[in-house]
């Protein structure tokens, strides 16, 4: 995955769930919490894999990690 579409889909969903929070809390009619929306962080490697199988070749792969993070107060 691209680094412009991994970006592009924690934004979406950063959007999506604050959407989400403020439909609620205008059908709700509740304050709206003081909560924070996490961030998206995306790392990707190039690593190698453990020989597998009969050929015993050692492959080459690419490792993407996303993890939601949030900013203190």
């Amino acid at each position: 995955m691209h680094a412009q579409t991994a970006g592009a889909l924690a934004a979406q969903h950063r959007d999506e769930l604050s959407a989400h929070a403020a439909r609620r809390r205008a059908t709700d009619k509740i304050p709206a919490p003081r909560r924070h929306i996490p961030h998206w962080h995306v790392n990707w490697s190039r690593t190698t894999l453990a020989p597998a199988g009969a050929s015993g070749r050692r492959e080459r792969s690419w490792v993407i990690i996303i993890s939601a993070t949030t900013r203190g107060a």
